[in-house]
């Protein structure tokens, strides 16, 4: 399984949490998120679970693009 996001971006109430953020992960890798506090490490992990929706950019998995639906 490959996970990419690109070009990530998302405010909250005209606050810039994160710009142009991504990474590429491939499968059988081990990364860290690391960052200090308010660094939006939280808030790109959330836009990859669907609990919150970004404000560009987009979310590849095996090669398709990961639209998140309303429940």
């Amino acid at each position: 399984m490959q996970i990419e996001m690109r070009g990530i971006d998302k405010s909250f109430g005209g606050n810039a949490v994160l710009k142009n953020a991504g990474f590429l992960l491939d499968h059988g890798e081990i990364h860290a998120l690391m960052g200090e506090n308010g660094a939006g490490k939280s808030t790109l992990m959330k836009i990859l679970t669907g609990v919150y929706t970004r404000d560009a950019g987009v979310v590849i998995v095996d090669g398709r693009e990961v639209c998140y639906k309303s429940p």
